[in-house]
């Protein structure tokens, strides 16, 4: 087996031996542009003092919300009013994008009234064909 280098590796080997010293430069100049880091601080707890043996978190509303579930958790309405909920903002969000869409169709119309004309034309014609 040969010991041959392919001619990518003799490449980058020219070009690290051209740079020589300048790197050392480069490294220098970085080390001046960039200072150092301040250093780490443990100092600040995530809990305040006491509060972590009382079991007491930082977000009162999460705690709330696992109060809410855990009192409810037995209830038989819970589920269907919670899907009621969520159909019930399925629906108003449909509503608001359909509200949506036709303003921007009426824009559209307002911008390109000609448009809107052929297009209405080609759709009465198309549906007088079918029947």
């Amino acid at each position: 087996m040969s010991n041959l280098k392919s001619p990518s590796v003799t490449s980058l080997q020219t070009e690290q031996e051209a740079l020589g010293g300048r790197r050392q430069d480069i490294d220098t100049s970085l080390e001046a542009t960039f200072p150092t880091p301040d250093p780490i601080t443990a100092t600040a707890a995530g809990v305040p003092t006491g509060q972590a043996e009382k079991g007491v978190a930082d977000a009162p509303r999460v705690d709330e919300a696992l109060q809410s579930i855990l009192k409810h958790r037995d209830d038989p309405y819970v589920e269907p009013r919670e899907h009621a909920a969520a159909l019930r903002d399925e629906a108003l969000s449909l509503g608001d994008r359909g509200a949506d869409a036709l303003a921007d169709v009426r824009r559209r119309i307002r911008r390109q009234p000609l448009q809107a004309i052929g297009i209405a034309a080609l759709l009465g014609f198309v549906c007088g064909m079918v029947r």
